[in-house]
């Protein structure tokens, strides 16, 4: 039910108007289309052939994201009952069924609720092969495995945990090293046809030990690639979602104390809370001998994206790390299993009251919503005329899904704002071709934090129309009502 709550309520944002390109959504998608996205293939197959029946709407668009995060509750029982006893089963089916993180995922069209699915049955899987009960079990993880990594390239950083598991007996080890050697070369091999795509996307030398930034090397958003609160911010994440504390969008907007002490009682209640969880958590493990898998499961992906981060080869998000989050909530069951009774409860009582407050936020506050193209598009579609255009800031293929008709769309760069000649420049090219311009600008913190192009733009047309929806700002101009105001 949570999963489904107002599904369709909010807009797209930018990151799933990319899985409707991708994906071809109301066209005809085709293998040389799969071959190209590195990201998610089967994903992308999957919302094809569900929107082909279901239409491309934003609910239509989540819905397979929703299913995936509904099957992830049994999944994630399965695996901790596999990984830490059975006394954690139920505990771990509740975490999932009610975590923000998985509940933010499951109502996204992106792959990361349908990965999260592929590390619980892999995991869950392969500690069944490593045990030799059936044979059939390690060609059923060999196919997870593989759907895996064809659903989101963060799925490879879960085989290492996978290798010790698999290679834990040692009167198994030589066979089973023929055997894993084997099917690292099937799944490598299976992998070959995107090769040539993803040599060209990744910037792959970034990563070489020892580089240093290029002359004119810029960070990949901003100034914001990797920051020392991305850690702590991370794990804050994953314990109460993004709507108990500070939200992506302010963030990006002001990184710096003052948005962190206007939200200081959430998150020292989170702190607290999940604090004790955590260290109750550590003890569980270290009483099952599990600490390691924790290390190789959760430390060894942070490290990962943190040094992408680091060398601007990708930037920092906790998404890219939703692969730690059945590890953290599997050890989070055991720590509840094995508290004593009154501790238990008032533990339970304390993360489901943070995750109601959180989910609160997520389905009924504004601050915490999408960015609201929707109704931005919606406003350009019901008051242009013919001849006008509509000029995407940031958010040119937002307004394409959303089709503010009549006006014809135009793209333009916000990096641009960071050179006041260049922008003056572009922007004046832009505006003059059309009696009137329906200017939309989104997510400006990403390439613009400074607010240099809304600035300019009240400036040069300060008779524009101006209106305001949920993170998108639109100026109407028409052309004469640019002004005398100085050059930057």
């Amino acid at each position: 039910m949570l999963r489904f709550a107002h599904l369709g309520s909010q807009s797209l944002w930018i990151d799933e108007v990319f899985t409707w390109q991708s994906a071809g959504i109301g066209t005809r998608l085709s293998v040389a289309d799969l071959l190209q996205n590195v990201h998610g293939p089967l994903f992308a197959l999957i919302e094809h052939s569900w929107c082909a029946m279901a239409g491309g709407s934003e609910s239509a668009l989540r819905t397979p994201s929703a299913l995936f995060g509904v099957a992830t509750v049994p999944a994630l029982a399965w695996l901790s009952g596999r990984w830490l006893g059975r006394e954690t089963v139920p505990w771990a089916a509740w975490l999932a069924a009610c975590s923000p993180f998985m509940v933010w995922y499951s109502q996204e069209a992106r792959p990361y609720a349908l990965l999260m699915l592929w590390v619980c049955l892999s995991g869950a899987l392969m500690l069944e092969a490593a045990r030799g009960l059936r044979r059939s079990t390690p060609l059923a993880y060999a196919l997870c495995a593989l759907a895996g990594l064809w659903s989101a390239t963060g799925f490879a950083m879960a085989l290492p945990l996978h290798a010790r598991w698999w290679l834990a007996d040692p009167l198994r080890r030589r066979g089973r090293l023929i055997a894993g050697a084997l099917l690292i070369a099937i799944l490598a091999l299976l992998a070959l046809p995107w090769l040539p795509q993803a040599v060209s996307t990744f910037a792959w030398h970034r990563l070489a030990p020892g580089r240093h930034a290029e002359v004119g090397e810029t960070a990949l958003r901003g100034a914001t690639t990797f920051h020392l609160a991305a850690l702590p911010y991370a794990l804050h994440v994953f314990a109460v979602g993004y709507t108990l504390g500070p939200s992506p969008r302010e963030l990006r907007a002001d990184p710096s104390a003052a948005t962190l002490r206007r939200h200081a009682p959430g998150i020292a209640l989170t702190a607290v809370a999940f604090g004790a969880l955590a260290i109750a958590g550590v003890r569980a493990l270290r009483r099952r001998r599990r600490l390691l898998d924790a290390a190789l499961w959760v430390g060894l992906p942070i490290a990962l994206v943190s040094w992408f981060a680091l060398t601007n080869f990708k930037v920092f998000h906790p998404r890219y790390l939703a692969l730690c989050v059945p590890a953290l909530l599997a050890m989070s069951a055991a720590a509840l299993a094995d508290l004593a009774p009154r501790a238990k409860w008032l533990m339970a009582g304390a993360v489901g009251a943070l995750w109601a407050l959180s989910l609160a936020h997520h389905y009924a506050d504004p601050r915490d919503q999408k960015e609201d193209h929707r109704g931005a598009a919606a406003l350009v579609r019901s008051r242009a005329v013919a001849g006008e255009r509509a000029l995407g800031v940031n958010c040119a293929d937002l307004l394409e899904y959303y089709s503010p008709a009549p006006a014809v769309l135009d793209t333009f760069w916000l990096g641009y704002a960071v050179d006041s000649l260049k922008l003056e420049e572009k922007l004046g090219a832009a505006m003059a071709r059309a009696p009137g311009v329906w200017v939309v600008l989104s997510r400006s913190e990403d390439l613009d934090p400074a607010g240099r192009f809304a600035r300019r733009m009240d400036a040069k047309y300060p008779d524009a129309e101006r209106y305001a929806f949920t993170g998108v700002r639109v100026w109407h101009v028409r052309r004469g009502a640019v002004t005398t105001a100085p050059r930057p």
